[in-house]
């Protein structure tokens, strides 16, 4: 009989790491539900029962893809506010939310976002989603209230008009041609209208 070898950390932190990757370009791809646990089993160069070491599910897995995304975006957009610091509120707003739409558009985020992650919140544990998880208005709610963004409105509204322009992402490809120019225009003339 052959004995199983367990993992080393180094080991761990390598496998969890590739099917992290794994996950990643598979929702800007197929999505999650079109991913089975053999495809990212098999790229982490693992078995399938190797695989519920370190997940419980594939949704647990593209969880944490969606939780480092998540970070990923607003790290990036706090980097543009920091390195845009000798500009006025407004154009430091209009910068970050501009890099922040070019990500999610670059990574196809969007469409794993609107179809993928209402699926994957529903399967997640109650435990872990309270721990964890904060919805996008919460967390753009936090991001301008750690900016220091003197706002015309509410945080409440500013965080509602942020959310919405991000949603124009998910109609890019109706849009046209135009779409980089028409977004320009959205987030500039809503940052002139919610920041002072």
């Amino acid at each position: 009989m052959k004995m199983v070898t367990a993992f080393t950390d180094r080991e761990r932190d390598i496998i969890r790491s590739q099917l992290k990757t794994a996950a990643g370009e598979y929702a800007s791809t197929i999505g999650m539900r079109k991913t089975t646990v053999d495809q990212l089993a098999a790229r982490a160069g693992i078995s399938k029962g190797a695989f519920y070491k370190f997940y419980d599910s594939k949704e647990m897995l593209f969880f944490e893809v969606v939780e480092d995304w998540l970070n990923e975006l607003y790290n990036r957009a706090w980097e543009v506010m920091q390195n845009n610091a000798d500009s006025n509120d407004r154009e430091r707003m209009a910068k970050s939310l501009l890099e922040v739409c070019r990500v999610v558009q670059e990574y196809s985020l969007m469409d794993f976002y609107e179809n993928d992650v209402p699926y994957i919140v529903r399967k997640i544990p109650q435990e872990i989603l309270q721990a964890h998880y904060h919805s996008h208005a919460v967390q753009i709610k936090e991001f301008i209230r750690h900016s220091d963004i003197n706002l015309k409105v509410s945080l409440e509204v500013a965080a509602a008009v942020v959310h919405s322009l991000t949603l124009t992402l998910s109609h890019w490809r109706e849009i046209g041609e135009n779409y980089p120019q028409v977004l320009e225009i959205l987030i500039h003339g809503a940052c002139d209208q919610i920041v002072q």
